[in-house]
């Protein structure tokens, strides 16, 4: 096996298994097994199970970047363009729950709602990525308020409250295991952005 083979596999296997499970349940043996690279190797690569989940997380949210960019870098309208988003959102949720049988939540939220208070480097990847996240919809929502679409305001504040929005709901479908709690997803959107639940054509 390749090493760029080798430390691939060992970061889909370990973003996986944590996200199925939890970063605390889940060990470097584990890992090692499931994804069939030796122990030896595994510390080739990456100093410490924290190394390798900041890089494992890295990793998965540079796949989700694409679908993120083909929203966010479409010639959608603006609202169009979180409509869109809000398909997504919903998308992977129920591909999810096909797959492994349950809801799951965002991936991220879970992980840095767990370690936060316990390691500082995850923390810091979860923060970075929920900034990149609220980037796209900041952009977004400037380009609705400058088109009359969207009530005017901070279009930075107004894209973390409506991440916050999105993420807590993902979340509570997760505790709930109920995909009917993201029902609310879209109508708690568009009341939060002051405009219509239909989306401009």
């Amino acid at each position: 096996m390749r090493q760029c083979d080798s430390k691939l596999k060992l970061l889909r296997t370990a973003h996986e298994l944590i996200y199925r499970q939890s970063y605390g349940s889940v060990g470097v043996d584990q890992i090692c097994e499931q994804s069939g690279v030796k122990k030896g190797s595994f510390y080739h690569f990456f100093r410490s199970k924290s190394d390798l989940t900041v890089a494992a997380y890295q990793d998965h949210w540079d796949q989700m970047r694409i679908r993120w960019e083909a929203i966010f870098g479409s010639n959608l309208a603006p609202l169009q363009k979180i409509d869109a988003y809000l398909d997504f959102v919903l998308q992977t949720q129920r591909e999810r729950v096909e797959q492994y049988g349950r809801l799951l939540g965002c991936p991220f939220v879970s992980l840095g709602s767990e370690l936060s208070t316990q390691d500082e480097q995850i923390r810091r990847m979860a923060q970075e990525i929920c900034d990149q996240r609220c980037a796209y919809l900041a952009r977004t929502l400037g380009d609705a308020m400058a088109a009359g679409q969207v009530a005017e305001a901070d279009p930075k504040l107004l894209a973390y409250e409506l991440q916050s929005y999105v993420m807590g709901l993902v979340q509570q479908a997760k505790i709930a295991n109920d995909l009917r709690v993201l029902e609310r997803l879209k109508p708690g959107v568009y009341r939060m952005l002051r405009t219509q639940l239909t989306v401009p054509a």
